[in-house]
């Protein structure tokens, strides 16, 4: 059954916790914003390393570009 984006972004956030305290939490997290980003977007992606401070642990966001 494919997970919603709900369920995914839950799925980060409970593991966020872990990272530098479980062996594989930050590979995890990894898999889980890859999986987002395949099924919902880079967007959807790059809005749950922001809204859970993955940027502060190690994940980038590329900065947002504005064309005229």
């Amino acid at each position: 059954m494919k997970k919603t984006l709900a369920d995914l972004r839950r799925e980060v956030q409970n593991e966020t916790r872990y990272i530098g305290k479980r062996s594989f939490s930050h590979n995890i997290v990894g898999l889980l914003l890859g999986q987002i980003a395949e099924e919902h977007g880079q967007d959807a992606a790059n809005q749950a390393i922001r809204d859970f401070g993955l940027d502060k642990k190690g994940w980038a966001t590329p900065p947002k570009v504005y064309r005229q």
